[in-house]
């Protein structure tokens, strides 16, 4: 009986034996690191990662990156920071976030706010939070709005240490009430 399963795994597709790898395999989610810009894009990829962390009882730490602003290359201090959006404005925005969206507490592990240029500090987040998902928004830009605005979430997903999913403002929505 042993020797008719081997020869007949030896025999099966390369597809048919990915399949049964696949079936073995189990998806251990703990971690799930979502950035956020508290934009509507940004909130349907929280929504993308609620229904994940329920589904693998995970942690969720949200994201927000304050980035600094070229004020002139010349001067002493080339860059600063929005004064129309600081520290303090984003922890409210988060309190906002939670509440609007109604995260469970036990599904969110933490709130982060870090200074910096935005897809370097995701990353590095990433790493130091031991991320085992980024799920991460994109607005889509395209041509000459992508070539003078770059895209970070395509430098995320370039440079992340673990997978990212990435969430399209106007896509099929794959999340059902």
């Amino acid at each position: 009986m042993k020797t008719f399963a081997k020869l007949r795994a030896r025999t099966q597709k390369p597809s048919a034996r990915v399949q049964n790898a696949a079936r073995q395999t189990k998806w251990e989610l703990r971690n799930i690191l979502v950035p956020t810009d508290f934009s509507e894009p940004s909130k349907k990829a929280l929504n993308y990662a609620l229904c994940l962390a329920k589904q693998n009882g995970a942690k969720i730490t949200l994201l927000h990156v304050l980035e600094p602003i070229l004020v002139y290359p010349d001067a002493v201090y080339p860059v600063m920071m929005d004064a129309n959006f600081g520290p303090s404005d984003a922890k409210n925005a988060f309190g906002k976030l939670r509440k609007d969206e109604h995260i469970d507490a036990h599904l969110l592990q933490a709130t982060v706010i870090r200074q910096g240029t935005a897809h370097q500090e995701i990353v590095q987040a990433a790493r130091d939070l031991e991320t085992d998902l980024i799920i991460i928004a994109t607005n889509g830009h395209t041509g000459l709005a992508h070539v003078l605005l770059g895209s970070t979430t395509e430098r995320v997903v370039r440079h992340a240490p673990c997978p990212v999913l990435v969430v399209r403002q106007k896509e099929r929505d794959i999340l059902r009430s």
